[in-house]
C-alpha cells in the first residue's frame, strides 16, 4: 500500500453498535471522497444512481454505472477513492460488518 493520508470511508457517519458500522456517502458532480482503507467487510446501497470513478491504491481506475437500489459487495482491505464523474448528485449507504465473517 502506498503511503497517502487516509479518511473516512464514507461523508457522513449514521451508526456503529458491536456488529455494524453505517456511513453514507454523498458526493456532487466532480467530487470526490477521501482516499480511504474498508478494514471491515462491507456492502453499499445506491441511493442516488450515478456513475463513480474509482482509483485503486495500485494505480488502476474503474468506472461503474450504478443504478438506484443496487447492492454491490465490496472488497475487504480496499484502499481507493471514489469521484462522481455524472452530471447529478451521487449517493450510497455504506454498511460495514465488524468481526469475523466468512467471504
Amino acid at each position: 500500500m502506498a503511503e497517502r493520508e487516509l479518511g473516512d470511508v464514507g461523508t457522513d457517519f449514521k451508526f456503529e453498535d458491536n456488529d455494524v458500522k453505517v456511513w453514507d456517502l454523498v458526493l456532487e458532480p466532480g467530487q470526490s471522497s477521501d482516499w480511504h482503507h474498508h478494514t471491515n467487510r462491507y456492502v453499499f446501497i445506491v441511493t442516488r444512481p450515478g456513475t463513480l470513478r474509482t482509483e485503486h491504491d495500485d494505480g488502476s481506475v474503474t468506472v461503474s454505472e450504478l443504478k438506484l437500489g443496487q447492492v454491490v459487495k465490496g472488497i475487504h482491505h480496499a484502499v481507493h477513492r471514489v469521484t462522481n464523474v455524472g452530471d447529478a448528485l451521487y449517493s450510497n449507504a455504506i454498511i460495514e460488518m465488524k468481526g469475523e465473517m466468512k467471504d
